[in-house]
């Protein structure tokens, strides 16, 4: 009885030997599986495609049979492992889908043009769509882009030669945004005028962007059009109904929009302003930034250089002072790029604190506290901020 009892006892041990041998396999086979899917970039590692399901552990036993005792530990054999599955059989896999979009590859490299030279560096196009990226970008390209199409001269067809954008110094960040995200293009400043420009000017790049923003595009939309007529892809129409927190709006302040103080109505905007045409009137902004419709106005306006040319332009204005904590809360959610504006945003919740000190005597504590938040809100990034007609009001608390 005591030596069925030992018996047992040294049984017991040597079935827990042989499972601690079978979880040891196992953790080694996880962990070089898990390092040959991270080194193979085809990602057609073997063991982890759905394919090969049926795929059994003697495909990789030699790969780890140099590890001592593998086979010989407690008399387990050889031939038991080439005979275990690793994997339960499975149906045979339906055919994958195809992709969202036929830009989008696991890897695929492109030359990036350095800011200042033209020095290049590989890139790998992101693996997955970052839509709200994209939005973003097409509202800037709305606001300030420009899709160059020329007439060759050898062979006297259109051609689209650059996708552009050009900003004001002040909002240089926005570009090296764009590039620092698609590691693509070049950025190129303006000797005599305070101006940036952001050029892309190879086929395959242009390609990559027309395809990601082709359904995005809202006001900029014949040489959109054109371009990608040119480059044989199917235009894509895009919903002019703005959704709740989309980026597409950022991107438009970012670029052709403002944040400002109205002094009158003591309270801080957003407005927008377009040339009317029959793109910009379809523009809806009504659900864009939670609780907030746009008060919208359409009037003529003369030509900014002087000439006697005058056109008509619709204006989007977020407006109300209950609109505030809204604006702010959209633009938390989508920052903008632009330093100045996105200050100013950032400024709109401690202004609705002290606003009502406005109307506090000149020589009041109140008074001066009100007085030192409108400057530094509107001295911020703006070297002619004291020509603003509401300044005058406050530079004596300053003398």
């Amino acid at each position: 009885m005591g030596q069925n009892s030992i018996s047992s006892f040294k049984y017991y041990f040597a079935t827990d030997y042989m499972l601690e041998t079978v979880l040891f396999v196992y953790c080694l086979l996880f962990i070089n599986t898990f390092y040959l899917y991270k080194l193979d970039a085809s990602k057609k590692n073997i063991l982890l495609d759905n394919q090969n399901n049926n795929t059994t552990i003697s495909l990789v036993a030699n790969k780890i049979s140099g590890i001592s005792g593998i086979s010989g530990i407690n008399g387990i054999r050889r031939e038991r492992w080439k005979t275990f599955s690793v994997f339960a059989p499975a149906p045979a896999p339906a055919p994958a889908p195809a992709p969202r979009r036929e830009s989008y590859k696991l890897m695929n490299t492109q030359s990036a043009e350095n800011c200042k030279e033209f020095s290049e560096t590989t890139r790998q196009l992101p693996d997955k769509e970052d839509y709200k990226f994209w939005s973003w970008f097409a509202g800037v390209i709305d606001g300030d882009g420009n899709f160059d199409i020329r007439i060759d001269p050898l062979s006297r067809k259109k051609v689209l030669k650059q996708i552009r954008i050009k900003l004001h110094n002040r909002d240089v960040r926005i570009l090296t945004r764009i590039q620092n995200y698609l590691h693509i293009g070049r950025i190129r400043a303006d000797k005599n005028k305070p101006y940036s420009i952001y050029i892309v000017s190879t086929k395959e790049n242009m390609t990559y962007i027309l395809k990601n923003i082709n359904g995005l595009i809202r006001l900029k939309v014949p040489g959109f059009k054109e371009a990608c007529y040119l480059y044989d892809i199917t235009y894509i129409e895009a919903n002019y109904n703005i959704r709740l927190y989309d980026a597409y709006l950022a991107g438009l302040v970012d670029t052709d929009g403002s944040i400002v103080f109205n002094y009158a109505g003591n309270r801080i905007e957003c407005n927008l302003e377009f040339q009317y045409n029959e793109y910009s009137s379809k523009l809806n902004l009504d659900y864009t930034i939670l609780n907030c419709k746009p008060t919208i106005i359409i009037r003529k306006k003369s030509s900014k250089s002087g000439g006697p040319e005058a056109f008509t332009s619709i204006a989007f204005k977020f407006q109300n002072v209950n609109s505030m904590l809204f604006i702010y809360d959209y633009f938390m959610h989508n920052r903008l790029y632009c330093d100045m504006k996105f200050y100013r945003v950032t400024k709109i919740k401690p202004f609705i604190e002290i606003r009502k000190y406005k109307t506090s005597p000149r020589d009041s504590i109140e008074h001066k506290i009100y007085s030192d938040f409108v400057i530094d809100l509107l001295k911020y990034e703006n070297p002619l901020w004291y020509k603003i007609p509401c300044v005058s009001k406050y530079l004596y608390t300053y003398k």
